[in-house]
């Protein structure tokens, strides 16, 4: 059986599952959420590194965004490219996806002198939902896009420059966060120091992902019914996952049951539903849908910071045009990491993701 049809039988057994979750999920209720700015809180505290968290108001009023901050113990004073700020992917929807205990990018760094900060977009992790997420999936349209999540990139930009007193931040995007970063990128480039874009989409062919959110007997058109979330469990959130390893031993079992963890604990109201589902905006896939059908949502050409392009050899999600259209990037690279999936930071040439990113981060 080669691999198209191993992926055609394996997503059709994920679209009559995400079928079932968006029809049959309950209403959830979620925690007051503080939109005003609160003090940082010492989290963990080792030898070497500090871990912190802390809400920053996004531009938007009433939304309150959750960002994690790592660095090292007895460090003060940063410059331009030793600040960098992680975005999440649609995945492992959370910020802590750079905090995975035993695999997190955030501690290594951090201990390599890198101050290290990661956040959840609106609708995400532990920043402020909207009201719809409280209400059942179906009663509204797809809540939380990219241009939503740019204003909150932006203002915890501002945060991270404001504190630290530095006039750019690196931005590591990983996936959806990458196409957050992208797009971001196109307006803001004198923002940023360097442009790491880590299994990211921006716009190509992909009809085994875009075909189940198509409006019926309309191809090429989007399912204008789509719900406002998602209310899915780890195992089928990690489907694509398992695909593209198929049977590779690439992730140890230990990576995947700590992963999992971080994953459900993503959502404060994961406790409260059937076998510890999360919640995640449906936003996302809508913007993926337009990339998965070669209508990509920002404009690469307008990117002018250096930019490190960089996927496993293994992931189908990832974008391999996308380094050709960065046509006024002052400087860029690609990256291929040979037996790699999309989540290659969880598996076993992982050190190659972050020598890699390192490097050029201190060009």
């Amino acid at each position: 059986m080669n691999l198209n049809h191993q992926m055609k039988n394996h997503f059709l057994m994920l679209v009559l599952s995400l079928g079932l979750l968006v029809q049959g999920c309950s209403t959830p209720t979620s925690p007051n959420q503080n939109s005003t700015t609160q003090a940082q809180s010492v989290v963990e505290s080792t030898s070497e590194v500090v871990t912190e968290e802390l809400k920053v108001p996004s531009i938007d009023q009433d939304v309150s965004l959750y960002v994690r901050h790592m660095s090292a113990k007895n460090k003060e004073k940063y410059t331009n490219n030793e600040v960098v700020l992680f975005l999440e992917p649609f995945s492992v929807p959370t910020a802590q996806a750079f905090d995975v205990p035993g695999y997190s990018w955030m501690e290594e760094y951090a201990k390599k002198g890198y101050d290290t900060w990661a956040m959840d977009f609106r609708g995400f992790g532990h920043s402020t939902r909207p009201v719809e997420m409280d209400q059942p999936p179906v009663k509204n349209a797809p809540v939380v896009r990219a241009t939503e999540a740019v204003k909150d990139l932006e203002a915890v930009v501002q945060h991270i420059k404001q504190t630290r007193q530095v006039e750019k931040v690196s931005i590591v995007g990983w996936s959806w966060g990458g196409v957050v970063a992208g797009m971001y990128a196109t307006e803001h480039s004198d923002e940023i120091e360097k442009l790491v874009l880590y299994g990211v989409m921006h716009g190509f062919s992909l009809p085994l992902m875009a075909t189940p959110f198509e409006s019926k007997g309309k191809p090429g058109e989007i399912n204008p019914n789509l719900p406002a979330y998602q209310v899915v469990q780890f195992d089928k959130a990690m489907h694509h996952w398992h695909m593209m390893l198929d049977k590779r031993d690439l992730v140890s079992d230990e990576a995947m049951n700590a992963v999992s963890k971080v994953f459900v604990n993503s959502d404060p109201n994961s406790s409260k539903q059937p076998e510890q589902s999360i919640r995640r905006p449906m936003g996302p896939l809508v913007d993926l849908y337009y990339i998965w059908t070669d209508k990509p949502i920002f404009d690469a050409t307008k990117i002018t910071t250096p930019v490190l392009i960089i996927r496993g050899d293994l992931d189908f999600f990832a974008d391999k045009s996308l380094f050709h259209k960065l046509t006024n990037a002052s400087a860029k690279q690609e990256v291929v990491i040979k037996d790699a999936t999309h989540w290659v930071l969880y598996e076993k040439n992982r050190d190659q993701l972050l020598r890699e990113t390192d490097e050029f981060l201190k060009k």
